[in-house]
């Protein structure tokens, strides 16, 4: 009797995409290891090496006349996944059963056929591919939250959906706004269209993909219809509304889709335009101010705009003001000494001052104000005796800023001083009687006075110092005393003497 087999042909099994699929072996050879070639029981596996295969597949084998087997059982990377005891044979594997779940990923499969006597024999095994998910199609943008510059929209937007892997299997990709399908692409590069005027703020946006088996796999992604312009502060030098060209305007501008750029225009006029703003790190810059636009009123607008074309816009009036504050500055006196008052007199400008500062040797010690009369207290007792730079700043409401700078001689040290010639204590004095003082100090003596009971009456500013004294001017007894003032106006006394007449 000749040799027949029985084949079932099914469909090409990289287009299987039915829960339950028949798969066969194209090439017909037979999967018996080559010992056994000759008597091999099973003459195709019904499974073709190379094949893709998803879900639940029907495995049909094709045994060799006269073979009667007792049970025939499907491996898949060794493990038991299927098995028939009675033709016609049919071995229903499941890929998704959880007790040999397989992810995507090349399996190792053969049959084993046992029969009465328990004898058993494998089929050569051969490689085929579990494909249960479809790839995942990424958005061009890569962050989700928060709202960022990458994943802001407004208007009509047209991107790209790209697989992950295993591009060739896709069929079709979708772009879903929640459940519903805004447009599908069916071919490379996957470009999908979105018209974002129905949609405000937040929108979950999700890819679903397809592949030519069936498989279908979604992913979400956050995306911002953003229509709203960026927030906007202006900051002025010193007082709102006053403006000068020595000192810029400050802009503050913020946007969750990142700040394109800031303008400032005068009297409608584009003068000033950055573009740092969005990546200085701190949001704000300063413009400068035009310097064309001459003293007196104009008109200042600034605007901000976004990555997407939103505008904030601030517009106010201003008075410009590009003028110094001129002043005379107090004390006068090149020589100083303990708290003493600075301050600034017959001020010149336009807008007015708003601010005053005194300090020594740039802020070793100083005082402000913000309010008339223009003076404030500077202890010098904080810095040593010697040689100092004493500065007076003062502002105007635009800004602007007159800075005077004196050299200056700190002198917290009484002078010394002294009796040259005078009669001893308790004499009694009957005629005018000449009284000499010595005296000295480190930047020098600005007077000496002779006091006769706590009283000046009399004084001398060139050495010897020399004070003549009547005693008929005064009573029965009286104190005797001299004092003298250095430049800083710092003094000293004499020890007090008694005299009677």
């Amino acid at each position: 009797m000749p040799h027949t087999s029985r084949r079932v042909r099914v469909p090409r099994l990289a287009s299987l995409t039915a829960a339950t699929v028949v798969a066969t072996l194209a090439t017909g050879v037979a999967l018996t290891s080559p010992a056994h070639a000759a008597d091999a029981p099973v003459l195709d596996l019904g499974i073709a090496a190379g094949a893709r295969i998803s879900k639940t597949v029907t495995v049909e084998p094709t045994l060799a006349d006269g073979t009667a087997p007792a049970e025939l059982v499907l491996y898949a990377n060794n493990a038991p996944v299927a098995f028939d005891r009675a033709a016609p044979w049919a071995l229903r594997w499941n890929t998704l059963d959880v007790t040999h779940y397989i992810v995507d990923q090349d399996v190792l499969v053969y049959l084993a056929v046992r029969d009465a006597a328990g004898n058993v024999t494998k089929t050569d095994p051969v490689t085929v591919r579990v494909d249960n998910y479809a790839p995942i199609s990424d958005f061009p943008w890569s962050s989700g939250l928060p709202q960022n510059k990458q994943n802001s929209f407004t208007g009509i937007q047209e991107f790209n959906l790209t697989p992950r892997q295993d591009a060739a299997t896709v069929a079709k990709i979708e772009l879903l706004v929640g459940d519903q399908v805004i447009d599908t692409a069916t071919a490379a590069p996957w470009t999908v269209r979105w018209d974002t005027s129905a949609y405000s703020g937040q929108v979950t946006l999700h890819s679903r993909t397809y592949d030519d088996l069936g498989n279908v796999t979604t992913v979400a992604q956050y995306a911002f219809v953003d229509r709203t312009p960026p927030t906007l502060a202006v900051r002025f030098p010193e007082v709102a509304g006053f403006v000068s060209v020595h000192e810029p305007i400050a802009v503050e501008a913020y946007d969750p889709a990142s700040v394109e750029k800031v303008e400032l225009l005068v009297n409608g006029e584009l003068v000033r335009t950055d573009r740092t703003i969005c990546c200085n790190g701190l949001g704000v810059v300063d413009l400068a101010w035009d310097p064309a636009a001459g003293n007196g009123p104009a008109t200042m607008t600034v605007r901000a705009y976004d990555t997407l074309g939103n505008i904030a816009e601030y517009t106010r009036a201003v008075t410009v003001d590009n003028d110094r504050p001129v002043v005379t500055v107090t004390p006068a006196g090149t020589y100083l000494r303990g708290t003493f008052t600075a301050g600034v007199t017959n001020v010149q400008d336009t807008t007015g001052l708003t601010y005053l500062a005194s300090h020594l040797d740039n802020w070793q010690v100083g005082a402000h104000t913000r309010k008339q009369p223009w003076t404030v207290q500077v202890n010098s007792r904080a810095v040593a005796d010697g040689r100092h730079t004493l500065a007076w700043d003062a502002m105007d409401k635009a800004g602007n800023m007159t800075t005077v700078r004196r050299v200056v001689y700190i002198d917290n040290t009484a002078p010394s001083v002294k009796l040259t010639k005078a009669p001893k204590n308790k004499a009694k004095l009957t005629k005018t009687t000449t009284f000499t003082a010595s005296a000295s100090d480190r930047y020098g003596i600005a007077r000496v006075q002779l006091l006769v009971n706590g009283k000046v009456v009399a004084a001398d500013t060139k050495a010897a110092y020399t004070f003549s004294l009547n005693p008929k001017k005064y009573g029965k007894t009286f104190t005797v005393q001299v004092r003298a003032y250095d430049r800083a106006g710092n003094a000293r006394y004499t020890t007090k003497l008694t005299y009677r007449r």
